[in-house]
């Protein structure tokens, strides 16, 4: 039987707080019919303290507990069970962890599930003197249509360019994001570029100082119409 994840007090999460060296960041989603359902698993030998943390679009905290798992164990929780429907419902979880975690993420729409990512990678701390870059895929061909998240995993101001080119090599689409702790930006590809057998391929992110947190959203080509996709490592 899977274990429900329960806060455990206010003591024991300022411990944790000093204790904590790993650092995880996904996207979640409880408006309009959706849902999330965090999975959490020790794959390590030695018990794992964590605490996970909830914030809504502007980067307010919503709601957070605090936890641990013995080795190999798993437990869960529905954010849907533990955070008050809001608009604003939307944006990053952070895991902060004594050691290693993987972390399933199912998304689910209506009650039904539609699509599951699993985070292994942490947040990474980066060079101040250096400029990164994370990637992905988008798609605007046909009737697929790409949401783009960009979200701020970290408790001070975060600013990235994300840029869009198409598969002849183009830049179709570039804007500067100066996100304030632990907010989030959502871009609809379809409102900015519309759609196009040309407008697919490589959506690209300049970091520098603090890394960002992309989730991609895709519409329209799946078997259940909406797949997600969370992007953490940098690829440079």
């Amino acid at each position: 039987m899977r274990k429900l994840m329960l806060a455990l007090g206010v003591v024991v999460l300022v411990g944790l707080g000093a204790a904590a060296q790993f650092h995880y960041a996904f996207y979640y989603d409880t408006t309009s019919g959706q849902d999330v359902e965090i999975n959490l698993m020790n794959p390590m030998f030695n018990t794992t303290d964590f605490e996970i943390t909830v914030y809504n679009a502007f980067g307010v905290e919503i709601w957070s507990a605090v936890n641990s798992l013995t080795s190999a164990q798993s437990g869960f929780l529905r954010l849907g069970e533990n955070i008050p429907y809001d608009e604003y419902a939307w944006g990053v979880v952070t895991v902060e962890s004594t050691d290693r975690l993987i972390i399933g993420v199912e998304y689910l729409m209506d009650g039904q599930l539609v699509s599951v990512d699993t985070v292994v990678t942490q947040v990474p701390e980066l060079l101040s003197s250096d400029t990164y870059w994370l990637g992905t895929y988008y798609s605007q061909v046909a009737d697929a249509e790409t949401g783009v998240i960009v979200m701020n995993p970290w408790p001070v101001t975060t600013a990235c360019t994300v840029t869009a080119y198409n598969s002849q090599s183009y830049s179709v689409y570039t804007r500067d994001f100066v996100l304030a702790p632990h907010e989030s930006e959502y871009v609809n590809l379809t409102s900015v570029l519309g759609s196009s057998n040309l407008l697919w391929g490589l959506l690209d992110v300049s970091m520098h100082g603090q890394a960002v947190v992309l989730a991609v959203e895709y519409y329209g080509r799946g078997a259940s119409g909406l797949e997600i996709d969370n992007v953490t490592e940098y690829y440079y």
